[in-house]
C-alpha cells in the first residue's frame, strides 16, 4: 500500500469537494448576514468562510514547494508580487481608517477573501486539475439550476430573494416604486445580477467548445440572454454589444483579415445592431447624461472630497444629488464608493486592484475578446453600485473562466479558438 499515494488522491479529493462547495454557494446559495437589515452593511458571506477552509485545505495537504506557483512567466511573477503588495497595503489603510474613523472592518475582510480566492485560482489551481474535476460541467449545471430558479420566482412576482443567516428577504415588484419591472434573483439590486449574468455570457461565449453539443451551447445562450433581459439593465446590453465585438475581431485575426462580402456584410449587421441597441437604450435612459450618472458622479466626486477619510457607517445617508433635485444615496459607481465608504486612499487602492487584474488578464490573454469583455464589465461598474460582498467571490470565478481557465482548442494550439 503506497500511503504517499493516498494521502494524495484524498488531498485531490478534499480539494475536488470544497472548490465544488464553493461554487455552489457562489452561485445558488450566497447567504450572509448583514447590519440593522441594510444590505449596504453585509457580515459573514457564507461563500467566503467555504473558501477560508479552502484555502486552508490547500495550504495544508495540497501545496508543494516546487508548484506553489506552477505559472512561472516573468509577467505572471510580477503580477503576482505586485498584487500582495497592493493588498497588503490596502489592508493597512483600511484596518487603519476603520480603526480611527469607520468602525466597519467585514467589507475590507469579504474583499480580501475574495482577492486570495482569485490568487488560488490563478497560482494554486492547475487546469489538469480543473480538468479532472470537470470545473466547467458543473459550473454550467448550477448555473442552470439558478436560472430555472430565478424565472420561477419572478414569474412568481418577485424581484429578488435574499438570503440572510435567520431569514429569506423577499423583495416584490412594487417594493421601491421602480417605474420598470425588474430582476434581482439573488442580489439587492438589479445592476448587480447583472454584471453576473454578463460575466457568465462571455464564460459561455469563451469555453464554447466544451459543450458537447451545439444546442447545448444556444439553449444556455438563450437562457442567460432571457434572464439579462428580464433585469432590465441597459448598460448590460452596451456591455455584450462590446464583448461581442472583440469576438468578432478575433474572428476576422484568426481568419487573416481580408476585405470582402461577408466581412462587409458582417460589419453591416453589426452596425445596424448596434445602431439599434443605441436607440433602444436611448428610448429609456438619456445618453447624454448617462441616465443621470454624469450628474451623480460629480455630486459624489464633491461627497468625496468632503469626507477624504470616509463616511464609514454613514454611508447611505450621505445625499448624493442627480438632475432635477433628485437625491440618491450612493455615488453608482463600484470605485466612487468605496472611496467615499472607506476613504480617498482605499478607494484608490481597491481600484488598482481591479485594474491590475484586468491589465494581467489581458495581457495573458493578447485577445481582442479579452479588451471587449473588460469594457463591458467596466461600464456596468461604473454605472451602478453592481459589485459588493456578496457577490464577490462569484465575480471572481467568472474573471477566472473567462481569462485563466483555457478552452481545450488554447491548449493544444494556443492562440485564440475558433469561433464557431
Amino acid at each position: 500500500m503506497n500511503l504517499t499515494t493516498e494521502k494524495e488522491q484524498l488531498s485531490v479529493f478534499g480539494l475536488s469537494y470544497l472548490l465544488k462547495t464553493v461554487l455552489a454557494c457562489i452561485i445558488l446559495f450566497p447567504a450572509y448576514s448583514r447590519l440593522s437589515n441594510n444590505s449596504y452593511y453585509i457580515r459573514l458571506v457564507l461563500p467566503n468562510i467555504v473558501i477560508v477552509f479552502l484555502l486552508g485545505w490547500y495550504l495544508l495537504f495540497c501545496l508543494k514547494p516546487r508548484t506553489a506557483i506552477p505559472v512561472q512567466e516573468k509577467e505572471s511573477n510580477r503580477f503576482l508580487f505586485l498584487f500582495i503588495s497592493i493588498l497588503l497595503l490596502y489592508n493597512i489603510v483600511c484596518y487603519f481608517m476603520n480603526g480611527l474613523h469607520n468602525q466597519w472592518y467585514w467589507d475590507q475582510i469579504n474583499y480580501t477573501i475574495g482577492f486570495l480566492f482569485l490568487l488560488f485560482l490563478i497560482f494554486g489551481l492547475s487546469q489538469n486539475q480543473a480538468e479532472q474535476f470537470r470545473l466547467f460541467r458543473f459550473f454550467i449545471l448550477v448555473t442552470v439550476i439558478s436560472l430555472l430558479c430565478s424565472y420561477f420566482l419572478f414569474g412568481y412576482g418577485l424581484q429578488s430573494l435574499n438570503i440572510c443567516w435567520d431569514y429569506f428577504s423577499r423583495i416584490t415588484q412594487d417594493y421601491g416604486g421602480y417605474s420598470d419591472i425588474r430582476n434581482s434573483w439573488l442580489y439587492p439590486h438589479k445592476s448587480q445580477y447583472s454584471l453576473i449574468l454578463l460575466m457568465t455570457i462571455f464564460v459561455v461565449i469563451r469555453q464554447r467548445s466544451r459543450f458537447s453539443r451545439k444546442w447545448m451551447f444556444f439553449i444556455v445562450s438563450a437562457m442567460l440572454l432571457t434572464a439579462l433581459y428580464l433585469c432590465n439593465t441597459m448598460a448590460a446590453f452596451g456591455g455584450l454589444a462590446l464583448g461581442c465585438a472583440g469576438w468578432f475581431f478575433d474572428y476576422l485575426y484568426q481568419k487573416g483579415f481580408r476585405l470582402n462580402r461577408y466581412v462587409i456584410i458582417g460589419i453591416c449587421i453589426f452596425a445596424a445592431a448596434a445602431a439599434l441597441l443605441l436607440s433602444w437604450i436611448n428610448s429609456v435612459r438619456d445618453l447624454t447624461t448617462l441616465g443621470d450618472r454624469t450628474y451623480i458622479w460629480s455630486s459624489g466626486i464633491q461627497a468625496i472630497l468632503e469626507n477624504p477619510l470616509g463616511v464609514g457607517l454613514r454611508f447611505g445617508s450621505v445625499p448624493i444629488s442627480g438632475s432635477n433635485g433628485w437625491i440618491t444615496d450612493n455615488c453608482h459607481n463600484v470605485f466612487l464608493n468605496h472611496a467615499l465608504r472607506y476613504s480617498i486612499p482605499a478607494g484608490i487602492l481597491f481600484t488598482l486592484l481591479i485594474l491590475l487584474i484586468m491589465a494581467y488578464t489581458i495581457w495573458t490573454s493578447r485577445s481582442f475578446f479579452a479588451v471587449g469583455t473588460w469594457l463591458g464589465i467596466m461600464i456596468i461598474l461604473n454605472m451602478d453600485y453592481s459589485l459588493i460582498p456578496v457577490q464577490f467571490p462569484h465575480f471572481i470565478l467568472l474573471i477566472y473562466l473567462i481569462y485563466i481557465y483555457k478552452p481545450p482548442a488554447e491548449q493544444t494550439a494556443g492562440g485564440i479558438s475558433p469561433a464557431p
